[in-house]
């Protein structure tokens, strides 16, 4: 297949299955507390990866480095990251919040990519984009954006969500080019499972077998199509395309979420949230846009002449 299909083709399940899972988690926590949901959904998908990493013989990290930023990627992105989510999810933040929210994720991705991968240098191209792609968001969920004062520490917490996985996609991407998808992300899942599960214990949840269909059936749907599929995509997607560019499903995701509403839910569908679609769809190409690129250098960036006399000097014969 060709590359740029095959690299498309995953953005766009990925986009797909994480439009979806917003509601999942919210329906979920109808059935089993925050930190224990977010735990056992990753000790389903955990378990999962690591039997596929045996049966096809996967690499496992090697050296410290590796091992390190398994630790690090578990602990940042499975514990910390998700478990602000499915707090502040579970503590009054609707879903549609949490995707205004967590679109931030786009920009702090492109600053730490400008920090820490020298390919990834922040232009003013990408800016732009990401502030027309985030402003479409805006727009989609402009009934949201008002809140009270009681939900603005569980909002800070989704931001802060955002910010942590901005830095363990940015990490991997510098540090994990050897990685392999499948039993990186079933270790990696797994020191998220114990640390989110240590966090349910200090917080006092009760312990009990999830609620059948909400608790349960998110919990599963969110280990093997949230987790499983998407995560192995996402690393190995990762390894080919810029950390930044693959940042932008977080503004996908918003839109993939409402249409699923109209579909399944019978929510109402307005014309705004079709011009905020189209916002965010525009941002995103002018952030990716090598046509736009190239035009804009041509504009303003002059070619340098070269005398021809300097750079091609006459042959001095003997």
């Amino acid at each position: 297949m060709n590359p740029r299909l095959s690299n498309s083709a995953a953005f766009a399940m990925l986009c797909g299955i994480w439009g979806s899972t917003w509601l999942a988690i919210k329906i979920g926590l109808e059935g089993a507390p925050p930190f224990l949901s977010a735990a056992l959904r990753f000790v389903v998908a955990s378990v999962t990866l690591l039997a596929l990493s045996a049966l096809f013989r996967s690499k496992l990290p090697r050296g410290r480095v590796e091992w390190s930023l398994v630790a690090f990627y578990g602990i940042l992105l499975f514990t910390v990251d998700y478990g602000l989510i499915y707090w502040g999810e579970g503590n009054g933040v609707g879903s549609g919040l949490s995707a205004i929210l967590f679109a931030t994720y786009p920009f702090q991705t492109a600053v730490a990519a400008h920090v820490l991968l020298p390919k990834e240098r922040l232009t003013a191209q990408k800016l732009a984009g990401i502030a027309l792609g985030f402003g479409g968001v805006l727009v989609i969920f402009r009934g949201q954006l008002v809140t009270t004062s009681d939900i603005a520490i569980p909002m800070l917490a989704i931001v802060v969500a955002a910010t942590c996985a901005a830095i363990a996609s940015v990490a991997v991407k510098r540090w994990g080019h050897d990685a392999d998808p499948v039993s990186f992300n079933g270790i990696a899942m797994g020191t998220g499972a114990l640390g989110l599960a240590g966090a349910s214990l200090l917080a006092g949840e009760r312990w009990a077998a999830p609620s059948w269909p909400a608790g349960g059936g998110a919990i599963l749907y969110l280990a093997f199509a949230g987790s499983v599929v998407t995560f192995v995509t996402f690393l190995w997607l990762l390894k080919r395309i810029e950390a930044t560019s693959l940042s932008y499903i977080a503004f996908v995701t918003p839109i993939v979420a409402v249409f699923l509403g109209y579909v399944a839910r019978n929510e109402v569908l307005d014309v705004l949230v079709l011009v905020g679609a189209g916002i965010t769809l525009a941002g995103i190409w002018l952030s990716t846009s090598k046509w736009l690129s190239a035009g804009v250098r041509k504009v303003f960036v002059k070619p340098t002449r070269i005398n021809p006399a300097v750079a091609d000097p006459p042959s001095e014969k003997p």
